[in-house]
């Protein structure tokens, strides 16, 4: 009986622990790509695309919802080559997360202005022929779309639309540039670094009688410690707003 009660206590310990280890083993990886330019163009050879145009994310319709196709590197490459563009214009694209196998999932938008196109947009109505899709309002679309594309396409079209705002450094005017993961942007005549807004959704104090958690970064003057807080990524407020109203 013992025995028995020791084995199930494992099995539920190594399950409870196995989607922690896979939440930071992604959240590494991601941040590996974000660091590194190399180790993301890498990342793109085998990752996929999604694609936009004016922010309005690519969709398929099937089965009265829509679906988020997804394009390989050479497709996109194939793609844009079709409609007389350079395959740099791929420089354009912004990391927005990993599946648990660590392939890399990009978001492209071919409406915007890009600094690597000579026509700055791709035409819409040919696009979509092409593609066997539609370039549809995401938030028109938010309800038919399954979890983890609504999370995914909300999080690209927040960090697409960012991008697009903060083509120029707001001290020196002068061009910014992105790195390849689009996690930030660089003006390069004063080297100051623009990163995507970061939400606060909530800070709490976390206690058991008259002891308190808290923490301190090392930036912090000595004795000085902080209560915990939480923040979301951009884009993410989008999907905490649809979860509510889906449990409404």
């Amino acid at each position: 009986m013992f025995l028995y009660c020791g084995i199930a206590c494992r099995r539920k310990f190594f399950w409870c622990y196995r989607p922690l280890s896979t939440y930071v083993t992604k959240t590494r990886y991601l941040f590996e790509l974000k660091e590194d330019d190399d180790a993301c163009k890498k990342a793109q050879q085998t990752g996929v695309f999604y694609l936009f145009h004016g922010l309005a994310p690519l969709l398929q319709t099937s089965a009265h919802q829509y679906l988020a196709p997804r394009h390989s590197l050479l497709e996109l490459e194939r793609l844009l080559g079709k409609f007389g563009q350079d395959a740099q214009r791929i420089e354009d694209s912004v990391l927005i997360g990993c599946s648990e196998q660590q392939e890399a999932w990009f978001a492209l938008d071919l409406g915007l202005d890009s600094s690597f196109s000579i026509s700055a947009s791709l035409h819409k109505p040919e696009m979509e022929t092409e593609l066997k899709g539609s370039f549809i309002e995401l938030r028109k679309a938010l309800f038919q779309l399954n979890a983890r594309d609504a999370s995914m396409l909300s999080t690209a079209q927040a960090l697409l639309r960012w991008h697009d705002a903060h083509q120029f450094c707001s001290r020196s005017g002068q061009p910014t540039k992105k790195n390849v993961a689009g996690s930030k942007r660089v003006c390069p005549s004063n080297n100051i670094i623009y990163y995507p807004q970061m939400a606060p959704v909530v800070i709490t104090l976390v206690s058991d009688g008259t002891r308190c958690l808290l923490a301190r970064q090392s930036s912090f003057p000595k004795g000085m410690y902080s209560a915990l807080a939480g923040f979301c990524d951009i884009g993410k407020e989008h999907c905490l707003i649809q979860s509510h109203l889906a449990l409404l």
